[in-house]
């Protein structure tokens, strides 16, 4: 591993999703305003530690995986409340860390999920006025940012023996959810205003899975004729769906069991699919000038495929297509044609967009991570572990080029928020606001 100190970094020019990424003091989404994971902002130190930059620390009631977002001067989080059956959304000042409001859905039906996926684990996304948050089998919810509730949807149970991941995202006037995985899955578009469906595609297609499928694929057939095992079966989605623009037109692209599937946001028409794909969809799509990345879970198939085709394009437009893959969970970022993304193992690699090829890896930190990699707008790059370490590097076509080891010392599966001047880190035991002191 080689260590460098701080040098010049290339300056990224962020093209947004369908939203503007205005003022860099903003994290309005899961990965950012484009759902990119890269920001706008420079201004973020390098290294941090317990009693090192630390702005301020608040105690969070029990773990969690959601990752915060942040508008202006406040900054909001999914949290659960296992003793009163609650899923929340807490509001916090930005500044102090102090509590504004919690709010939240009394839901004591049983759900399933694993024991290191707590409920809630979907993160909130908000466009300034309002703040929508999925809480899984207790609905969507949407408050202003006083605290108010606005509209709330039931959208049925949410079955599935490992919970739910998915975030919802904005489009125009539409809130965009992949609703899944598990007995019921589908992608939904409501007003954000009202709450009211503009549009629904369903999303568990057997069918399409069985002709996306095959040896090339995964190499694993599951059994597709019981009902009963829907929910069960080694496969399901738990990546959020980006938005990217192909020749003067918006596309919302999901990884999707064996398939990565493109949409009309406005709409919900299905534009392209392309086979290929895991059965396990964990890590969201990455795009880069035109290529989307799609990398498989717990070594199942990884795929990169050109975007702005029709119809089955598994044959014109994929580039490559690897059947076994390493194990990825988390989401990389794209930079300059390459993909830097870290393994469920804790090891970081960097990949070329047009072929595939791994062109480096190397360990960061200590132990595994569930987490996403966060980009600065100079390039640094932030992945942090399950052990609370984050690890800052800067891309490197050749080698893990490392800038820091900063730990906290408390476990996590959440990722790293950049903000204007702060630093977001939600621990299972607190959630951190990292900055460098004011003079």
């Amino acid at each position: 591993m080689k260590y460098t100190c701080c040098a010049a970094f290339v300056i990224c020019l962020l093209s947004t999703a369908s939203q503007s990424v205005g003022d860099d003091r903003n994290w309005s989404q899961w990965r950012g305003p484009a759902g990119s994971g890269v920001t706008t902002t420079a201004r973020v130190v390098t290294q941090w530690g317990p009693d090192q930059n630390v702005k301020w620390r608040i105690d969070l009631p029990e773990p969690g995986n959601s990752t915060p977002i942040v508008w202006e001067d406040k900054v909001f989080f999914t949290q659960p409340l296992s003793e009163t059956n609650e899923r929340s959304l807490f509001c916090v000042d930005r500044n102090t860390g102090r509590e504004i409001w919690r709010r939240g859905v009394v839901d004591d039906r049983p759900e399933a999920s694993h024991k290191t996926n707590p409920y809630c684990s979907a993160s909130p996304v908000t466009d300034g006025k309002r703040v929508i948050a999925w809480f899984g089998s207790a609905g969507l919810v949407c408050w202003d940012l006083a605290g108010n509730e606005l509209w709330r949807r039931d959208l049925g149970p949410q079955e599935h023996m490992w919970g739910y991941g998915t975030s919802p995202i904005l489009h125009d006037d539409l809130c965009i959810l992949a609703f899944g995985p598990g007995n019921h899955e589908f992608l939904l578009a409501v007003d954000k205003t009202s709450g009211e469906t503009r549009w629904v595609v369903d999303a568990l297609d057997d069918a399409a899975e069985r002709a996306l499928s095959g040896p090339e694929n995964d190499g694993n057939a599951n059994d597709f004729t019981s009902e009963k095992q829907r929910s069960e079966r080694l496969r399901g989605a738990w990546n959020t769906p980006i938005l990217i623009e192909v020749d003067g037109h918006w596309e919302l692209v999901a990884v999707l069991p064996r398939r990565v599937s493109a949409f009309d946001p406005s709409t919900g028409d299905r534009l392209w699919t392309c086979g290929g794909a895991a059965p396990l969809a964990y890590a969201s799509p990455m795009e880069s000038d035109g290529v989307v990345v799609a990398l498989g879970g717990y070594g199942g198939a990884s795929l990169a495929v050109r975007a702005g085709g029709r119809g089955d394009v598994t044959q014109t437009h994929r580039l490559w297509h690897k059947p076994r893959d390493s194990g990825w969970l988390g989401t990389g970022v794209a930079h300059e044609g390459l993909i830097y993304i870290c393994g469920i193992n804790g090891v970081l690699s960097c990949l070329d967009v047009q072929t595939g090829e791994q062109l480096w890896k190397d360990r960061a930190g200590e132990g595994g991570t569930w987490s996403s990699i966060t980009q600065a707008a100079d390039g640094r790059m932030f992945l942090l572990t399950k052990s609370g370490t984050t690890t800052v590097f800067q891309p490197d076509a050749k080698q893990l080029t490392q800038l820091a080891e900063n730990e906290l010392k408390e476990t996590t599966n959440a990722s790293v928020v950049l903000a204007g001047e702060e630093i977001l880190i939600r621990t299972d035991e607190a959630l951190w606001c990292i900055a460098e002191p004011s003079l």
